[in-house]
């Protein structure tokens, strides 16, 4: 048998398909899957000695081989060096083998298992060994949010509603706002581990095999939490392709309306925040620009896994529900750019909050210019002297009206104003205590007071924060990295059982 012909085919590929297919990827498959083919192979020949499946003696040149392969890969060496034409990984990596053992042993690995069980197994394992570093990502911008949110529950900053001012608030209640999305979005994505982290080795081409393995002990060597309990199943699905693109999705959405609002409040038009040189850029032609440019590399690679998740669900509509290339290789194939991207998008984001340099006295002012006590001005009229709630809506809205625009005047001139608009509207009279009305429209009172419904109160935005901080995940991605650190220990320990003989023998 040759790198070129395997069963009934005996010349090589196609030059275009060669050009187009097989050769691309050759040099990324050897760096990010022949570990994990490495591994299974492994873990395989392991179940297939204690099985009696293939003789022990097979098993231990098998796992020599496969030893130093794994030695040379693990020490970064290009392992193969690919012939003029060739067929893709796999094969060559079997005639590495048959090359070395002759063909009765070294194509003897191959028992009970195909490569659509391999290549179902290597995508879970490359994605499970993603979803960890990727969720790791996501842990250091929750922590990063929740510091610079408990260091601004009273910096005071207006709210919007339309993206205009609204009322008092914090940037702190703000980004516990986005905290908690952000913490939903992680913890959607870390739910699914469990659908990724099981093993489809064991159903072989998607029918199974008359040999008496055990996937169960090829599951637990490579990590997995369980085999598949169907064949077909095991090779055909790929449902975790969806579920994890669909949350990098929502993810990347909360990313990029952040990066929109800190961009506007970043610009001299708000002026609320800025960054140190060496996170903005200026203008080619414009001396005086300085541009939050970071901002907008966050939300073009934060979109990435939206339209992954459209193509891999294209990718797999109307295909038979079996193994195909269609579903395992391109709609598959989709994941991997939107880990990338997502993944540089959160650590930029981070970056940015870590350095972020807020303007407490600007956003102030602008809230106080915005009129935005206005909600509270009306509250107090409900609550200290009776007025229904529209009738003080509707008061305040015409003192508002009239009014130069701009800070609030005087408050004696502001109590005579509205005592006049308030008899007006309700043919009585009301006395207005000067002293209150300045409590009433205080920002820093207004923001305090707002303590109900999750308002901006810094003690509420803390409490908020404490119940946030106990949805941390951490712990559990050290008990998932510790579960794949001791499988890999086990599996070390299993092949050295069968290659090197006990001391004294």
């Amino acid at each position: 048998m040759s790198a070129q012909g395997i069963g009934r085919i005996t010349r090589p590929p196609h030059p275009v398909l060669f050009k187009l297919l097989y050769e691309p990827s050759f040099a990324e498959d050897q760096r990010l899957v022949l570990p994990h083919l490495l591994r299974i192979d492994a873990a395989h020949l392991v179940m297939l000695a204690h099985q009696g499946i293939l003789p022990t003696g097979t098993v231990t040149r098998l796992l020599e081989v496969n030893a130093s392969l794994r030695t040379r890969v693990d020490a970064g060496e290009t392992v193969f060096e690919p012939p003029p034409a060739h067929r893709g990984l796999y094969l060559m990596y079997e005639q590495e083998y048959i090359h070395q053992l002759g063909a009765e042993v070294g194509g003897a690995a191959h028992v009970a298992r195909s490569r659509n069980d391999i290549n179902a197994t290597v995508t879970r394992m490359r994605l499970r060994a993603q979803l960890l570093e990727l969720l790791t990502d996501c842990e250091a911008l929750r922590e990063t949010l929740q510091t610079v949110a408990r260091q601004h529950t009273r910096t005071l900053m207006s709210a919007f509603t339309h993206l205009q001012p609204a009322q008092p608030g914090t940037l702190g209640h703000y980004l516990a706002a986005v905290l908690a999305e952000f913490t939903r979005g992680t913890t959607w994505l870390a739910n699914t581990y469990a659908t990724v982290n099981r093993c489809p080795m064991g159903a072989a081409a998607g029918g199974g095999t008359s040999f008496p393995i055990n996937p169960r002990e090829v599951a637990q060597l490579l990590g997995f939490s369980e085999p598949f309990d169907n064949s077909v199943d095991a090779v055909a699905s790929r449902d975790y392709v969806i579920q994890v693109l669909s949350a990098l999705a929502m993810l990347g959405s909360t990313l990029t309306r952040l990066a929109t609002d800190l961009q506007s409040w970043g610009s001299m038009a708000y002026g609320f925040l800025d960054w140190p040189d060496e996170l903005v850029s200026t203008s080619s032609i414009m001396p005086q620009k300085r541009n939050a440019f970071v901002l907008e590399n966050i939300r073009g690679q934060a979109v990435y896994p939206a339209g992954a998740l459209v193509n891999a669900l294209m990718g797999m509509k109307n295909t038979a529900y079996a193994n195909s290339v269609e579903v395992s290789g391109e709609a598959a194939a989709h994941l991997w750019p939107a880990l990338r991207a997502l993944s540089k998008a959160l650590r930029l984001m981070t970056l940015l909050l870590q350095h972020i340099e807020p303007r407490p006295e600007r956003m102030r002012e602008f809230l106080v210019d915005a009129d935005t006590t206005m909600t509270a001005l009306a509250d107090y009229l409900v609550a200290r002297h009776g007025l229904a709630f529209r009738t003080a809506h509707d008061v305040v809205g015409r003192y508002v009206a009239q009014k130069p625009a701009g800070a609030l005047p005087p408050i004696a001139e502001l109590k005579t104003h509205l005592e006049g608009l308030l008899a007006q509207a309700t043919s009585r009279q009301f006395p207005l205590e000067e002293g209150e009305l300045a409590q009433a429209l205080a920002p820093e009172n207004c923001m305090q007071m707002a303590a109900h419904g999750g308002g901006p109160a810094p003690q509420t935005v803390l409490e908020h924060l404490e119940r946030l901080s106990a949805q941390s995940i951490a712990s559990q991605l050290t008990l998932w990295r510790q579960g794949l650190e001791g499988a890999e220990a086990l599996l070390l320990q299993q092949t050295r059982a069968l290659t090197q003989p006990p001391a004294g023998h």
